[in-house]
């Protein structure tokens, strides 16, 4: 399985079954939508899908992407040995085949359509870097009807990370996501329901607490009747805004990418002496990542609280600086931006983990009436906090920061990238 570090054991069954669904919309062009119910994809992966995908479907890769809902209880997808120079696991290739079959068949299916967007409130998160902190609440709803009005397909768009289940979980699950997925399929008989992970980086399930650097455990889950409480109640929210919507067959369709070349983070031996003082180790000898992390515990335990915070804080930045380069595929990754116009809404893709404050930016800026940001969009490398983020008061110790993969202004870099597509779409 994969997305926490302390679960112990392998897969055990499965709780729900695990889907990639597709969305095609044409027009004078067309866009592909592919979502899997997976943890997340290297950006090497996803490019590889995306072009077979085009080879497959015809329709080119700056309009097709790839993306993962984050759930924690999906299956490895073979990332961690990709980062190793390793094989993957040999079902890997049966899940990227899964990828490719799924948007070719969504291809192949087409036919005449109509297309409405709505808005719909959900409170299943809370910011979890600070109790006063930002939430973005709406959750963008694409209702696609058969040309007789019958509901095709309802894909909506939501910041919450799909962790309500935690380590301690061995049964396969989409999270939260599948019951929601299920409360839209009852209400609108007939509907593919299909689910993209907004800007949640900072968001966790109400389940949970404020993720403290220095407390330990965190990722211990609840069961699965909290779980599913917590997926009907956005999904009932989005199939009242599905069935509130009205649908008409012009539509505006199409979609455009670019990459950004944007820097790493990179360590020193400033900031490398920092971080095993911190630790107390001897400076005079190589220390491997796997040490320094398991180090990062046996040696601040017994440490007050606060003070623990600021050691793991000084170990973690020097980590972050370490790795970085190595999730990013590079120490100056072409990040792809890309953006597709359904109707009247934009969506941005970006293969990161962006904060709500970076995804209310892309609303603010987007020249469209709708608009929302989709995470781990073909791919992923690492967390994407907004610049003012990194500016806030004990910014250096949110692990959201400490999971950044490039420099502070780079989502700047972004959004301004993604705001002349978007004009150029218009």
């Amino acid at each position: 399985m994969m997305g926490y570090g302390a679960r112990v054991g392998t897969a055990a069954g499965v709780h729900d079954p695990l889907f990639v669904r597709a969305l095609y919309l044409a027009a004078e062009s067309d866009v592909l939508l592919v979502e899997c119910d997976l943890c997340l994809l290297a950006p090497p992966q996803a490019d590889a899908l995306r072009e077979r995908l085009a080879a497959r479907s015809g329709v080119a890769a700056e309009r097709i992407l790839v993306g993962c809902i984050h759930t924690h209880s999906g299956p490895d997808s073979g990332f961690g040995a990709l980062l190793a120079q390793r094989e993957p696991p040999e079902y890997v290739a049966s899940l990227f085949d899964a990828v490719v079959e799924a948007g070719a068949a969504a291809v192949a299916g087409a036919a005449p359509a109509r297309l409405g967007i709505g808005a719909a409130t959900a409170r299943i998160g809370r910011n979890r870097r600070r109790s006063d902190g930002p939430l973005d609440p709406e959750v963008l709803v694409l209702r696609v009807d058969r040309r007789d009005g019958s509901p095709l397909a309802v894909a909506w768009i939501h910041g919450c990370h799909p962790t309500v289940l935690g380590h301690d979980n061995l049964l396969y699950s989409a999270d939260w996501p599948a019951a929601a997925n299920d409360a839209i399929a009852a209400r609108l008989p007939g509907a593919l329901p299909i689910f993209l992970l907004g800007a949640h980086a900072d968001v966790d399930p109400r389940t949970r607490g404020l993720l403290d650097l220095g407390v330990p455990g965190q990722s211990v889950g609840v069961d699965f009747a909290t779980c599913e409480a917590l997926g009907r109640e956005v999904g009932e929210a989005v199939a009242a805004a599905a069935l509130a919507t009205s649908t008409r067959e012009e539509a505006a369709i199409g979609g455009a990418a670019a990459r950004e070349m944007i820097p790493v983070h990179r360590a020193d031996e400033a900031s490398r002496r920092d971080a095993l003082e911190a630790l107390e180790l001897d400076p005079g000898r190589e220390w491997g990542t796997r040490e320094l992390y398991a180090a990062e515990h046996e040696r601040t335990a017994h440490h007050p609280l606060e003070e623990r915070r600021e050691r793991r804080a000084r170990v973690r930045r020097y980590l972050r600086d370490r790795t970085a380069a190595r999730f990013a595929f590079g120490e100056q990754p072409a990040v792809l931006v890309q953006v597709l116009r359904v109707g009247d809404a934009l969506l941005l893709g970006l293969p990161l983990e962006p904060t709500v404050d970076v995804g209310l930016d892309w609303k603010r800026r987007a020249p469209a009436r709708h608009a929302a940001l989709v995470s781990i969009a073909n791919g992923w490398m690492r967390y994407l906090p907004h610049p003012s983020n990194f500016a806030e008061p004990g910014a250096h110790l949110k692990y959201e920061i400490l999971q950044s993969t490039l420099v502070p202004d780079a989502a700047e870099r972004l959004l301004a990238r993604a705001e002349a597509l978007a004009r150029s779409l218009a």
